[in-house]
């Protein structure tokens, strides 16, 4: 432990300062110029290039990127290509499909009236058949009869397939869902206004639908027209 009479040691000289010798009659040392301070780093400048050395990067990185592109927008290509295949295929099958719907068509519309058919082509044989075996006195009466009895034949066709003829009677209020006015007739009595006075030609009824197919044609009684 020092006591307070002793002075601690001076320190060392530092690193690279000699100490001037002492004594009487001597030069003074000489003293050693400053040192210039060293170069600060230089900061890059953000508008430069790239430094030399980082060119093969940049362009490696570049090119990776145009070629995974270039696959996407080939697979992409693709992929269009073949949804366009699929939807000629979708439609050539829509189109065979429609050609096989107009085709059972046809088919059920023919079936439906074969009956009518079979009918109208027996009706025609008769036809047929009677002028060529027609006496020569035939007369009017018989002609007449003999008309009658084809139109008899219609009748049968007509009701093998739900259809049947119905004429109204004289007399009988116009209903135009049944009636077909084509004519007017003239009439004294005033209540009947709006009756039929003449029936011109039938009328055919669908039976399963209770609605008429050809209205009946017939002639209806109009108002009478006060004198002045």
């Amino acid at each position: 432990m020092l006591s307070q009479s002793e002075e601690p040691a001076a320190d060392p000289d530092p690193p690279g300062v000699t100490a001037p010798p002492e004594g009487p009659g001597l030069p003074a040392p000489p003293v050693d110029p400053p040192h210039p301070p060293e170069p600060a780093a230089a900061t890059p400048d953000p508008g430069a290039g790239p430094a030399p050395g980082q060119d093969g990067d940049g362009d490696g990185a570049a090119g990776a990127a145009l070629a995974a592109l270039s696959a996407a927008v080939g697979e992409l290509a693709g992929a269009a290509e073949r949804y366009h295949d699929r939807a000629a295929q979708r439609e050539g099958v829509i189109d065979y499909l429609r050609t096989e719907l107009d085709t059972l068509r046809r088919g059920e519309r023919r079936g439906m009236l074969r009956p009518l058919l079979t009918e109208m082509c027996r009706l025609r044989n008769d036809l047929l058949r009677q002028a060529a075996t027609l006496p020569p006195d035939y007369d009017a009466e018989q002609a007449a009869k003999l008309l009658v009895s084809f139109a008899e034949t219609v009748d049968l066709a007509l009701e093998n397939n739900g259809v049947v003829s119905y004429a109204p009677d004289a007399g009988d209020p116009f209903d135009p869902r049944r009636h077909r006015r084509v004519r007017g007739a003239q009439s004294d009595d005033p209540a009947q206004a709006g009756r039929i006075a003449q029936v011109l030609r039938d009328g055919y009824l669908d039976t399963e639908a209770n609605s008429p197919v050809v209205p009946a044609e017939v002639a209806v009684y109009m108002a009478v027209k006060e004198s002045k």
